[in-house]
């Protein structure tokens, strides 16, 4: 089936988009390039009274502290809504009952979820059959090094807050009891590597893999979301997000996408292509 259309919009996200236009030999140089992922991880603390996450509403609040606190690099601390396979997966196993009995301790647990503002970017690319092939080595030492200072900041934050236990999303990791020096743990917890059989790494969100921009080396759609190489043919999600919003980038892409509906209005009037 062949569809001959005046307009067209890319819209697959982040991690699909630049495939789409790599498998249709558009955009351009710089696609699929600058890719950023807001890396994450979730620091869990068990307390004495119930928290109950999955009442009220989820995520709502967040700490901004250190958001430009490293070169204008940070991160976000948030309030994260109840997440079960996530703290099972990550929660030492050492045997199937204290695993069991851990989780039954699941309604007193809160968690705190980290949110980088990564310098560091990936790719997106295709291989042979045009399938998208996803890079993102996480290896700018500046982000690294803010990774492992927020999850230092939720540890002493648990601790403030009075928690009994706290956890690092390292399986390998026993958690931190009240009453036993948090120095020491947190020494530990830095000398955990960062990657598989460390500390994992979670992606919270996607963007920039075609960015918007006004160099085409650069840039795969100019400011008003066109392709640079090709007229009828614009950026409709998050890729287009020149660099990462360091914040859930949910309302900037529903902005964005209006802008651009805007301008494809606009520039279909100007060529008397119907809106």
């Amino acid at each position: 089936v062949v569809i001959n259309a005046p307009t067209v919009v890319a819209a697959a996200g982040s991690l699909e988009t630049p495939a789409l236009l790599l498998r249709s030999g558009i955009g351009g140089p710089a696609v699929g390039k600058g890719l950023h992922m807001h890396p994450a991880s979730l620091v869990p603390g068990i307390y004495d009274d119930p928290q109950e996450q999955w009442h009220g509403p989820g995520m709502a609040g967040a700490m901004d502290q250190f958001a430009e606190f490293n070169e204008g690099y940070g991160y976000l601390i948030e309030g994260v809504q109840h997440l079960p396979a996530l703290f099972a997966s990550i929660v030492p196993f050492t045997s199937g009952a204290q695993h069991k009995e851990l989780c039954q301790k699941y309604r007193y647990r809160a968690d705190f979820l980290i949110l980088l503002k990564d310098r560091g970017t990936g790719s997106v690319t295709i291989d042979d059959s045009g399938q998208a092939v996803h890079w993102y080595p996480f290896d700018d030492q500046l982000d690294r090094d803010n990774f492992k200072h927020a999850i230092v900041t939720c540890i002493r934050m648990h601790e403030a807050a009075g928690a009994q236990q706290i956890f690092v999303a390292a399986q390998a990791m026993p958690p931190w009891q009240r009453g036993e020096d948090l120095e020491a743990f947190i020494e530990k917890v830095n000398e955990i590597p960062i990657g598989p059989g460390g500390t994992p790494v979670f992606c919270a969100h996607q963007m920039s893999s075609a960015r918007l921009g006004s160099d085409p080396s650069t840039s795969v759609a100019d400011p008003s979301g066109e392709l640079h190489d090709t007229p009828g043919v614009w950026i409709g999600d998050s890729s287009g997000m020149p660099t990462c919003s360091g914040a859930n980038p949910m309302l900037t892409v529903m902005a964005l996408a209006h802008r651009t509906a805007t301008n494809m209005i606009k520039a279909g009037d100007r060529v008397g292509v119907p809106a």
